[in-house]
């Protein structure tokens, strides 16, 4: 009969060979199961949550299960080898299939979108996982977006542009979305230490020959209909417009009624 010891140690044993076998996978578990302990008890490591409040609902609370199934999504979409967007894609489809009751109530979208700034800057300064970080932000700004679209009705529409440019962030940018979404000073050190890094934007146009459709800020250029898309050449406008058109007249119209020339 083998003893209780001897299974404990297998077990161990067989934990680790999968830790090493499964690649990302079990990298985003183990954030994972840090991110669930930072939510149920508000530990980083260093004792800050970035502004967010982990103990605003009971455990059992939809929106914690919410959390848990975007969580559950990341791994089980990182599997199969998909970008950030489309792991933050399938998260806003399997949320809003499964709490429709949460995507209609804008303070716990609110609620939610911290915790993914909050999980965003903790996988920033802890982990360094570029991935995970932008798959959080992503998914923190689609929950913003939503709310501004539907909700407050601060805008005619999502404002896509600015969820892929977020997806395809480089360092400086990343940081400093997350340091102006944070009432703490945890990004304060590395923020200085990219911020001189060339600001870098992405170029709307998908079939951009750019690598990564990256572009210097100082060479981008915005659709002056809408004022919200932008180019790194007239050339990927025109490639883009006919993508365009529609919301570029809806963000036209709405512009005319809501911002101040």
């Amino acid at each position: 009969m083998v003893s209780r010891k001897k299974l404990k140690g297998k077990a161990r044993k067989a934990a680790k060979a999968e830790a090493a076998a499964g690649g990302r996978d079990v990298a985003l578990s183990l954030c994972m199961s840090k991110s669930l302990r930072l939510r149920l008890t508000g530990d980083t490591g260093n004792g800050c949550t970035h502004g967010w409040d982990p103990n605003k609902y009971p455990v059992d609370h939809d929106c914690n299960k919410f959390i848990g199934g975007v969580f559950r999504t990341f791994v089980e979409s990182t599997k199969s080898g998909g970008t950030a967007g489309f792991v933050v894609g399938e998260a806003v489809s399997f949320t809003h299939a499964i709490f429709p009751d949460v995507w209609n109530d804008s303070a716990s979208l609110e609620w939610i979108a911290a915790a993914f700034i909050s999980l965003g800057t903790f996988t920033s300064i802890i982990q360094g996982d570029v991935f995970l970080c932008a798959a959080a932000m992503g998914f923190s700004e689609s929950l913003k977006q939503h709310v501004a679209c539907f909700h407050v009705g601060s805008q005619p529409l999502i404002y896509t542009a600015k969820n892929d440019d977020l997806l395809w962030a480089e360092e400086r940018r990343t940081v400093s979305y997350l340091k102006k979404r944070i009432p703490c000073k945890c990004l304060n050190e590395k923020y200085k230490a990219v911020k001189s890094l060339p600001k870098m934007y992405t170029c709307c146009n998908t079939t951009c020959s750019l690598p990564d459709n990256s572009v210097n800020l100082s060479a981008m250029m915005t659709c002056g209909g809408c004022r919200r898309i932008h180019y790194c050449s007239e050339e990927c406008q025109a490639a883009h417009w006919e993508e365009h058109r529609d919301a570029c007249e809806i963000w036209r119209k709405w512009n005319a009624e809501n911002c101040s020339k």
